[in-house]
C-alpha cells in the first residue's frame, strides 16, 4: 500500500434491519495534499483587507516624518541665520554710514542666502531661496529640500515653526 492511499473497510448490510447478510467492502481513498482554489482565494481576500488597513496608516507615518524633517531643516536654517546675523552685525559699523543701513542689511541677507555660495548652504547643505520678515517678527523661509521640493515655513516670535506649504517644484 502506498503512502498516498489508504484503505477504509466498511460493512454493508443487506436485507431487513438486523439482517444477517453483511458484506465487507473496501474503498481506497487518496489523501489530499495542497490547497483548493477556494482556500487560496479566501487567504488572498484576508491579505487584501489587511493591506487596505495597513497601507494608509503607514503612509500617514511617512508624511508625518517628512513634515518633521522639514521642521528640523527650518530650525537649522534659522539657527544659522541668527548666528550669522549676529556675526555680520558686529562686523558692520552703522555709525559711519546711517543712510547705508538698508543696503547693508540687504547685503547681509544676500550673503546669508546666496544660492550655492551662501552661508546657509555652506553650513547646512540646504539651498535657501529667500527669507522675508514681516513687521511683527514673523519670518518666512523658502528653501529647496534634498528631496527636490520647495518648502515654505513660518517661524514665529516664540520660535514655533509651522510648515505652510510644500511645492513639488518652483
Amino acid at each position: 500500500m502506498s503512502a498516498r492511499t489508504r484503505t477504509i473497510h466498511y460493512y454493508v448490510c443487506l436485507g431487513a434491519a438486523g439482517g444477517k447478510e453483511c458484506k465487507v467492502k473496501m474503498k481506497k481513498l487518496r489523501s489530499k495534499k495542497g490547497f483548493t482554489l477556494v482556500e487560496i482565494i479566501v487567504v488572498l481576500v484576508i491579505l487584501a483587507i489587511l493591506a487596505a488597513i495597513a497601507v494608509p496608516s503607514v503612509l500617514g507615518y511617512v508624511e508625518e516624518a517628512k513634515k518633521e524633517k522639514y521642521i528640523a531643516e527650518a530650525r537649522s536654517i534659522y539657527t544659522v541665520i541668527q548666528v550669522e546675523e549676529a556675526r555680520l552685525e558686529n562686523e558692520i559699523d552703522y555709525t559711519d554710514k546711517p543712510s547705508q543701513y538698508n543696503k547693508t542689511e540687504d547685503y547681509m541677507y544676500a550673503k546669508i542666502c546666496d544660492k550655492g555660495e551662501g552661508i546657509v548652504y555652506k553650513k547646512t547643505g540646504i539651498h535657501l531661496l529667500s527669507i522675508q520678515e514681516d513687521g511683527n517678527g514673523v519670518i518666512s523661509i523658502f528653501w529647496k529640500s534634498e528631496d527636490g521640493k520647495t518648502i515654505w515655513a513660518m517661524i514665529y516670535k516664540n520660535k514655533e515653526i509651522k510648515i505652510k506649504e510644500v511645492y513639488h517644484s518652483l
